[in-house]
Parts: structure tokens; C-alpha cells; sequence
């Protein structure tokens, strides 16, 4: 064909089955997108009479007044639970997949749980006892000495050593003081709830002499435990300040009984949220000091300013709870004994033109304010082609057994991703904060359960999800942040002691970004020296 001809022939059209195109609109949209109300009633009236007749009688107490038009507002109007009989029958009828009907939400957990004690866990290792005792001896400490940041590496049982230390604290004292943790995330919450749990079944089997009853209070999302009644309360900071500004009394009838507070991913403290609920429980930072103790936990003891990182710790009294007997580089010893995951680091490059942050005076801003990249840069790295096909490319070359979790540029990016994964054969889920819980903790247990090849994210999953399981961490984003970067590849970090993997291989796009004349990115090699161990 001659050069002309070729260059009059128009593209080849891709055309898509009726099932690829569901197929695509699931990815796109997610499966519930049919909760739309709207969207249903627009299905509804440009149905075939038959179809729409027997939508309408689906037994409901809500009824049309016979025209079209009547009904399918009717049809529309109807109460929509995900995975429930209607939407099973809806989504039959109007013949589209079943993925459409959504994921049923799990069994409403209680408010309340009764503890006890029974099933024995395996003891606390040496660099963990060594974080008990000091945490005990800051739970014990004057109210001027009683606030401390315990830190371990994701994947070394800081939560398991906390919870440990803080049930048996409780028991030595004669009042049993209450215990209020409290974190940023319902998944984080209900993490904790099950940890505080399987401690206390273990401490059955100890030459302990109490054989209690624990109440663990649930207060987050549409749970709502009565503080007073509860031995430990696990709470999402959202509930605690809205409690603070619609009902502040409240919080402050727990500082009677409140023996300690636990913030769960403690870097997060100083935001305003943190403080009106510490406040409001008797804790002035002015004084340095209150009669509860304060106990920080993360893997991440620090901000990305140095000013930040003072603030934080001040807050705590300074006072970083670390183990010595991991040595000078605590990150080494802990992959020797395989609690951490030995890391592999592959850099992934592609053909593209250098991004200046400091021409653009918004994306120049946005640096100097948040010391990170501007969410318009994410976007269009998102849709850069070639990065994409060179993202693509590699990630159908990793062995498809593996569990691989990407953390993507944007929600756009996510989905696209796992939509170009999918349709290469690689099987791939996506969940971003938008995705209702029920259908995330669905497409979460696929993964855990080897369902799902690759798992996509955008903004959701560097805290408070574990999956022990995960072979490769994609960081397909790039960012300035120390603190997002680490949390981002502590996903992968667990080792086979711990019940992880032994390797685990970290993949950086090599995203060619300046900042006055320096990398405004973070990639695994540049962040080793400071993993090490913040002390």
C-alpha cells in the first residue's frame, strides 16, 4: 500500500461486545453503580414495557399509578441495598451481569464485644518485650512523664506489642481504668478491635490471676458503644469531634475513668481534628502535662518539615519508645531475622520530556506550601501514554501468582490501570476512597485471598490495610513526602517470621521531575538511609 493510501485509511475501529461493554462499565464505575437512584429511573423508562412491568411488580410498597412514566419513578424510588434480593432482581431483569447488583455488606458487627479469654498467641519476641516494658513504664509515669511515641517498622507488631502491654497494665490496676484508642479509619478501627481481642483470648492461657470479662466499645461510622460501659473504646477521631462540637460534655465525663489514649498512626496528631478531641479530654499541650497518659504508635515518628516533626514530638514529650537490641540499623537486623522482607528495588524509566515544578507558579506554590507534587501533575503523568504502556508492560511480566499492589496517580489513573490489566488478561481490582466500604472490603479480601493478581489504588490503602501476602509494591505516584513515601512501601514489608513474604520487590517510575535544579521525587535508594530508624 502506498504511503498516501496509508495515510487516508482511517484507524480500525475497536468495537466492544454487549458483555465487554458492562465489563467496561464496571471498572469505569465501579459495581454499584446502580445505587444511583437517577440512573435506575433513566434504565427504568427506556425499558420495554414487559421489562419495566415486572420491575414494578417486584413486591414493594412502592406503586406507580399505572403509566409508564409512574412507574419507573416508582421502580426508581425503591430502597436500593447492594447485593440484596432487589438489586439481584434488577439487575436480572434489565439482563446485566450480577456484578452490578453490588456487594453485600457484611453482618452488622455489634457495638459492643464481650471478651474472653482463650487462644493462646505466640509469645512477644525480644526487641518487642523490650517496647512492652518501656510502655508500661511510660503508662505508669508521673503526669508530667506519661506520653510517648512507640514506632517499629510496618510489619514488626507494634500494634500486637501496644495492645499487649496496655491489657496488662489495665489489670495491675485496682480501678481498671478505661482505654480509648483512637484512629483515622474505620479498616483501622475494626484492626484494632480484633487485635485487643485476640490478646485478651490469649491472656487466658497465662498464669494470670484474673479470668475478666472485657468490653471493647465500638464508636465510629454508624457505631455507637456507650463509653461508659466499656472496659477499652475504639473510636475514629471523625466520631470523637463531632461528638466534640455537638455534644463536648460527654468527652469530658470520660476523663473520670480515662487512663490512657491511644492515637493510632500517630504522625498524623497534629491535625486540628486531633487536637479539639484531646482538648476536649483534658490535655493542654501548653502545660506538658494531664493526668491520662498519651500514647503515640507508628512506623513513621515525623512530618515532612522539620518544624512539623519537633511539633510532633513535643506533643508527646518527646519521648520516642525504640528497641537498642536491634542495633544501629535496626531495618538490616530485622530482614536478617525475617520480620521485615528482604527489598529488591527496580527503577522503571520511559522517553519523557523533563517537568520544571518551579516554572509553573501554581505548581511552584503548591511545592512550597505542601512539599509535594501538585495534583495537576499527577493528573498528567496519569494520562501520559507512554509511561502508562511502559507501567503496563512490566507489571504483565511479574509472575501472575503474585499479589501486587499499585499506588497510582490519580483515581482516573487507578482505574485505568486495572481496566488495561484486566483487559490483557491480568486480573486486577480497583478501590479508591469513593468505593463504598462493603464493596472495598470485598475487592481487599479477593486480594488477600489470591483472587486478584494485581490490586489498584489511588489515596486509600497506605495505612490501615494488610495484606502479608504482597510480592511487588508499584509506586506509580511520585511524591516529595518521606513519611507517604514509606507508608506506601511498608505495604510490603512483612517478612515470613511475621507471617510475610521473604522478598519483596519495590518498582519506582523514574519520573524525570525538578525543583530548582534538583529531583523533587522519592525513590527507594534515596529513602534507605533514613528508614533506618528515627530515634
Amino acid at each position: 500500500m502506498a504511503a498516501a493510501e496509508r495515510e487516508t485509511t482511517p484507524p480500525k475501529t475497536l468495537r466492544l461486545t454487549d458483555d465487554g461493554v458492562y465489563e467496561l462499565l464496571v471498572e469505569l464505575a465501579g459495581p454499584d453503580l446502580l445505587s444511583d437512584r437517577e440512573l435506575r429511573r433513566l434504565i427504568a423508562a427506556h425499558s420495554h414495557p414487559r421489562i419495566l412491568a415486572k420491575l414494578h411488580e417486584y413486591p414493594s410498597s412502592m406503586r406507580g399509578s399505572g403509566s409508564d412514566r409512574s412507574n419507573a419513578n416508582a421502580v426508581a424510588q425503591r430502597k436500593w441495598h447492594p447485593g440484596k434480593s432487589w438489586a439481584r432482581f434488577f439487575v436480572k431483569t434489565i439482563n446485566m451481569p450480577p456484578a452490578f447488583a453490588g456487594s453485600r455488606g457484611t453482618i452488622s458487627v455489634p457495638d459492643m464485644l464481650e471478651v474472653e479469654p482463650c487462644v493462646k498467641l505466640p509469645t512477644l519476641v525480644d526487641f518487642q518485650i523490650e517496647l512492652f516494658e518501656k510502655l508500661v513504664n511510660v503508662l505508669d509515669g508521673p503526669e508530667d512523664a506519661n506520653r510517648a511515641i512507640l514506632t517499629l517498622p510496618t510489619g514488626a507488631g507494634k500494634t500486637r506489642t501496644a495492645v499487649e502491654a496496655l491489657l496488662k497494665w489495665r489489670q495491675t490496676r485496682e480501678d481498671r481504668p478505661r482505654i480509648l484508642w483512637i484512629a483515622h479509619s474505620d479498616e483501622l478501627c475494626e484492626q484494632a478491635v480484633q487485635a485487643i481481642r485476640e490478646v485478651w483470648f490469649d491472656l487466658g492461657h497465662g498464669n494470670y490471676p484474673f479470668r475478666e470479662t472485657l468490653t471493647i466499645g465500638r464508636l465510629w461510622a454508624n457505631k455507637n458503644a456507650v463509653p461508659s460501659e466499656c472496659g477499652v473504646v475504639v473510636s475514629s477521631v471523625q466520631k470523637l469531634h463531632a461528638r466534640g462540637t455537638l455534644a463536648r460534655d460527654q468527652l469530658e465525663n470520660l476523663q473520670d475513668s480515662l487512663g490512657v489514649v491511644v492515637i493510632d498512626e500517630a504522625h498524623r496528631a497534629l491535625a486540628p481534628s486531633y487536637g479539639d478531641v484531646l482538648n476536649a479530654l483534658g490535655f493542654n499541650f501548653r502545660q506538658k502535662r494531664a493526668r491520662s497518659a498519651l500514647i503515640g504508635l507508628t512506623a513513621t515518628p515525623r512530618r515532612t518539615s522539620e518544624d512539623e516533626t519537633r511539633r510532633l514530638r513535643r506533643r508527646f514529650h518527646n519521648n520516642i519508645l525504640n528497641a537498642p537490641s536491634l542495633g544501629a540499623d535496626p531495618l538490616q537486623t530485622l530482614r536478617g531475622r525475617g520480620v521485615l522482607a528482604r527489598i529488591e528495588e527496580e527503577s522503571l524509566d520511559y522517553d519523557a520530556d523533563r517537568i520544571e515544578l518551579s516554572t509553573t507558579r501554581a505548581y511552584a506554590d503548591h511545592y512550597e506550601v505542601f512539599d509535594d507534587v501538585h495534583p495537576e501533575v499527577l493528573t498528567k503523568l496519569g494520562e501520559e501514554h507512554r509511561r502508562n504502556r511502559r507501567l503496563i508492560e512490566r507489571l504483565m511480566k511479574l509472575d501472575p501468582a503474585w499479589p501486587v499492589l499499585v499506588f497510582a496517580c490519580s483515581v482516573q489513573h487507578a482505574q485505568a490501570l486495572s481496566s488495561l490489566l484486566r483487559r490483557r488478561g491480568r486480573s486486577s481490582g480497583c478501590v479508591l476512597g469513593t468505593t463504598r466500604p462493603a464493596t472495598r472490603r470485598a475487592i481487599i479480601e479477593r486480594f488477600r485471598n489470591n483472587e486478584l493478581s494485581v490490586l489498584c489504588n489511588y489515596g486509600v490503602l497506605t495505612t490501615g490495610f494488610d495484606a502479608p501476602s504482597v510480592r511487588c509494591v508499584v509506586v506509580a505516584r511520585p511524591t516529595t513526602s518521606n513519611v507517604l513515601y514509606e507508608q506506601m512501601v511498608g505495604r510490603g514489608m512483612r517478612g515470613p517470621a511475621f507471617g510475610g513474604t521473604e522478598k519483596c520487590l519495590i518498582i519506582d517510575v523514574e519520573d524525570n521531575i525538578r525543583w530548582r535544579n534538583r529531583p523533587a521525587t522519592v525513590h527507594y535508594s534515596g529513602l534507605e538511609e533514613e528508614m533506618r530508624y528515627a530515634r
